[in-house]
């Protein structure tokens, strides 16, 4: 007997903490009337913060909450008429209502009806979790009651009215009788008539359903029902309650207010969450300054609104596809010096699709991945931009019985080229070779330090072919204008509550990932690639003076580019989320938008400077040796100290006889489009080697245990 009581007292006792714990926040986030409060968004641009955007609400919600005594009388009738007639009576639990729902449910021999008042569906909705069993009823109940003796009826009905879920439009939830009244009959609550106040309380069970463009007669049905509970309860008289069920059941579609930035804000929601908690969120009165730089932004959501409608008036294919599987672009800016997200575009429409691709979606990068192979490489010192890599086929053994044949995106090759060439035409047989020759776990080890996750020691690996996120293809691109730091981005920067109070301030998260004078010599390359490889475009939108490096992946399905200026780190992503084939290249496809935005976002175009550790030498460019009189050239290349060439370019007769057989090629450019045929041929290829790769993987997992 003394073991069960012992027990039955430790389960009271905890039991009581719960509900205290409970209260504690309920009392919290609804006692000092934080919904009324508006939390401030706000930049710090200069050393002074200024607004953007006044939020409410737990959801921030840009309209401002509703006061009770704006409204006529009606409204709120209406909503007690359908939900819980006896509220202005009870003490936060309806006894009547419980009976009847107890009756209900045992008829049911199980919870098939709630009987919740007002008060505890707030309890529920704010506190508590959604499931139907008989202690979470019980816990709901208890802290009604607390909630019914700590509030004011008028207070709790407020919360009510500015919380109740009456649908969905455009993506986004309907909450509250302001967004209803201003969607449904283009007017603010407090111009409601006594029916359309009547029709909006009775949408409250299904309003996705239940909604007079859906079901008319129905809503009707529902809207007379409310209207004869508020006569009977002598809250309108007879004359009102005629006219009202006279008039009929219509809506006069409205619009509500644009939240300004829907993507940024909501990735800046989730991090606020992540850093602070659901709790400190619900407070209100809160002041929030972010990296946010509105004009970026602006540019950024015109632009890839504009880039996917000018692919789909171009090329048919992306307009019939995008029929069933809409185009998709994601654009994101950090700040190198600090990692300060400056703007973030999730997809080409926030209404039809809120999923954020910069932060959420893993895809390959592509040729975006090579500059982590190539830096490899030169900071092993095996190789320079003056290297001279074989450009030919390439048979790599996976196993005894499997062989990978890696292929340029044009399926051509040029014989000897340059390292610096290789990468700036991005041609993928002889980035292979050169991580052939430096090993691939120097690759691995590379991508790794540079923040990528889940990285596959497999040869492919420096074309791209692994799953990354835009966030950390972004942030390990910051090490480049950083001379091989690498920052963390991040979108909030401090957080003080209404008091001044600073609850929240952003720590730099910044790491050495390489030393600064391989960074630099990879910046030279990824200069290159915008003055003379698959980047040249970009020279048309005034912008030859950035560095970046563009990513086709090998199936054409997805189209990159990340580049740079001292002062943001931009990245374009163009797609299809079901992975549909792009059939463009990334010149074709990223390269525009990433353009047009820049050209009109502010940024700084200077370039980082030599460091210690590099030397500068005259090279002949087909060659890579020095450049002497009578060789073509010379180009200013940049290496390691210690790792330039000493032997000069051929000259003369012999020097012509040299080039012809050795270095006279014709050059290819990455293709901007292909074909259906050669999509089909090069899916087809490519499930082959994918094939081909995940059986010799399967086979070595099978040996080694």
């Amino acid at each position: 007997m003394l073991p069960f009581a012992v027990a039955l007292f430790l389960a009271i006792e905890t039991f009581c903490i719960y509900i205290f714990v409970l209260d504690v926040r309920m009392m919290r986030a609804l006692g000092s009337r934080s919904w009324r409060r508006p939390t401030i968004l706000a930049t710090d641009a200069g050393g002074r913060t200024r607004e953007f955007a006044r939020v409410y609400g737990v959801d921030w919600r840009v309209t401002p909450p509703v006061l009770i005594e704006t409204l006529p009388p009606h409204v709120a009738d209406a909503f007690l008429a359908a939900e819980d007639v006896r509220f202005r009576h009870h003490i936060g639990v309806d006894p009547v209502g419980i009976a009847r729902a107890l009756l209900t449910n045992v008829r049911a021999g199980g919870i098939a009806q709630g009987g919740s008042t007002i008060t505890q569906q707030i309890v529920k909705q704010r506190f508590l979790t959604q499931e139907r069993t008989w202690s979470r009823k019980i816990v709901e109940g208890i802290l009604a009651v607390v909630l019914d003796a700590r509030l004011s009826k008028d207070d709790i009905l407020e919360l009510y009215l500015n919380d109740v879920y009456l649908g969905h439009h455009a993506g986004a939830a309907i909450l509250g009788i302001d967004e209803a009244s201003r969607l449904y009959f283009d007017k603010p609550p407090r111009l409601l008539r006594v029916d359309e106040a009547a029709l909006l309380a009775g949408m409250i069970r299904a309003p996705n359903r239940d909604n007079p463009e859906k079901r008319p007669d129905l809503v009707r049905a529902r809207r007379d029902a409310i209207l004869g509970v508020m006569r009977d309860h002598h809250w309108i008289d007879d004359a009102e309650y005629r006219a009202a069920v006279a008039q009929q059941a219509d809506v006069s579609r409205g619009a509500l207010p644009e939240t300004p930035y829907p993507y940024y804000l909501r990735a800046l929601r989730t991090e606020f969450v992540r850093e602070l908690g659901e709790r400190v969120l619900a407070e209100g009165g809160l002041t929030i300054v972010c990296e946010l730089d509105p004009a970026a932004q602006r540019a950024a959501e015109r632009e890839a609104q504009r880039g996917v409608a000018r692919l789909e008036a171009r090329y048919s294919w992306i307009r019939q596809q995008s029929r069933t599987d809409p185009l998709q672009v994601a654009i994101l800016t950090v700040d190198p010096r600090n990692g300060g997200v400056r703007a973030l575009v999730g997809g080409a429409d926030f209404h039809r699709s809120p999923f954020d691709r910069t932060w959420q979606m893993r895809r390959q990068p592509g040729s975006a991945f090579k500059s982590f192979a190539y830096l490899a490489a030169i900071a092993s010192k095996r190789a320079t931009p003056a290297t001279l890599l074989l450009d030919a086929p390439l048979r790599v053994e996976l196993s005894s019985d499997e062989v990978w044949e890696p292929q340029n995106y044009d399926q051509n090759y040029r014989g000897r080229v340059t390292l610096r060439e290789s990468f700036e035409r991005s041609l993928n047989v002889p980035t292979v070779r050169l991580t052939e020759q430096i090993g691939l776990r120097r690759v691995v080890g590379a991508a790794k330090d540079f923040g990528f996750q889940d990285i596959q020691s497999i040869p492919a690996l420096p074309l791209g072919v692994v799953e990354v996120t835009m966030r950390e293809l972004t942030a390990a691109y910051t090490a480049f204008p950083n001379l091989g730091q690498r920052v963390e981005p991040f979108l909030l920067q401090r957080v003080a509550n209404r008091n001044g109070k600073v609850l929240y301030e952003h720590e730099l998260k910044s790491k050495r990932v390489v030393d600064a004078a391989p960074a630099y010599v990879l910046h030279t390359l990824l200069r290159g690639v915008v003055r003379r490889g698959t980047a040249t475009r970009l020279r048309r939108y005034g912008l030859g003076y950035v560095a970046g490096k563009t990513g086709t992946t090998n199936d054409y399905r997805d189209a990159w580019f990340v580049g740079y200026t001292a002062d943001a780190v931009s990245t374009v992503w163009v797609g299809y989320d079901r992975g549909a084939p792009l059939r463009l290249s990334s010149s074709e496809a990223a390269i525009p938008i990433w353009g047009a935005y820049m050209s009109a976002t502010p940024h700084q175009p200077s370039n980082p400077k030599p460091p210690a550790g590099v030397t500068f030498r005259d090279i002949d460019p087909e060659s890579g040796m020095l450049w002497q009189d009578g060789c073509p050239g010379p180009i200013r290349e940049v290496f390691l100290d210690g790792t330039a060439p000493t032997r000069r370019c051929p000259r003369g007769i012999f020097g012509r006889i040299v080039r012809r057989v050795l270095f006279d090629e014709d050059h290819f450019d990455e293709p901007p489009a292909i074909t259906f045929e050669q999509f089909r041929r090069w899916a087809n290829e490519v499930d082959r080697n994918r094939q081909d790769v995940e059986g010799a993987l399967d086979k070595l997992r099978r040996w080694f245990h």
